[in-house]
C-alpha cells in the first residue's frame, strides 16, 4: 500500500470518496456536492458557489462574484438558489464558512446567518467564520 497525494483531484475519485461514506452510512440520508453559476453572454462565468448537502444541511463551501459584478444582487441571487434547493432535497439547516479577510460576513448576517464560531490559526492571524441560518 502507498499513499498518494494529489492537489488536484479527479472529481470521478472524490465522487468514489463519497458513494462510499453514503454507503456506510445508509439511515442518515446522502451527502454529495452540488454548485450553481451566473453566466455572461458569451458563456464566461461571472458568479458562482459550490457546497455540498451534508446529511440534511447545505453546506456553501465556496462563493465568489467577479469583481465588475459585485453588488448587483448576484451573490444574494445565488444564495437564494442554494437555500431554495436546500428546501427541495429536504435540508433544514444552511451553513457557510468565510474567512475575516473576505469581508463576507456582513453579506451573510443579511440572509439571515448567525454566526456559530471562529477558527483562528490560518495564515497571517485570520480566521475562518462558520455561519448557519434555518430553512
Amino acid at each position: 500500500m502507498k499513499i498518494e497525494h494529489t492537489s488536484n483531484p479527479s472529481t470521478q475519485d472524490i465522487d468514489f470518496l463519497t458513494q462510499q461514506i453514503n454507503r456506510d452510512t445508509p439511515d442518515f440520508g446522502d451527502s454529495y456536492p452540488f454548485a450553481f453559476f451566473i453566466r455572461d453572454d458569451k458563456g464566461t462565468i461571472i458568479a458562482g458557489c459550490n457546497g455540498s448537502v451534508v446529511f440534511g444541511v447545505i453546506y456553501t463551501d465556496q462563493l465568489w462574484v467577479r469583481s465588475d459584478y459585485r453588488k448587483q444582487g448576484l451573490g444574494r441571487a445565488l444564495m437564494d438558489s442554494v437555500h431554495e434547493y436546500g428546501r427541495e432535497v429536504g435540508c433544514a439547516m444552511a451553513t457557510a464558512a468565510t474567512m475575516d479577510f473576505q469581508d463576507a460576513r456582513e453579506f451573510y448576517e443579511r440572509l439571515g446567518y448567525k454566526s456559530d464560531f471562529q477558527r483562528s490559526g490560518y495564515v497571517g492571524k485570520s480566521h475562518c467564520i462558520f455561519l448557519s441560518r434555518g430553512l
